[in-house]
């Protein structure tokens, strides 16, 4: 293997468990947060990039893509 391949796989395997966005994002707002964010996703006039504005301006830093990638997640649960 290449050199960046063994470190990069070095660096992987230092990597510790990671907490995913969602859960984290869960714990920061808290119980009552946590069912806001989740009927601010499901409602279809909020855009994306407000949620992801008021979240960060909680103090959460989180991207627009994983803001979104959660509420495709809760959008599909909410289906079922």
């Amino acid at each position: 293997m290449g050199e960046l391949f063994d470190a990069i796989r070095s660096e992987a395997a230092k990597r510790p468990n990671v907490t995913s966005t969602e859960t984290r994002l869960e714990a920061h707002l808290g119980k009552e947060g946590w069912k806001d964010f989740q009927k601010a996703c499901l409602d279809r006039s909020f855009s994306t990039s407000v949620i992801c504005r008021v979240v960060k301006s909680s103090g959460f830093n989180v991207s627009y893509s994983a803001i979104q990638r959660i509420r495709v997640d809760i959008q599909k649960q909410a289906e079922q």
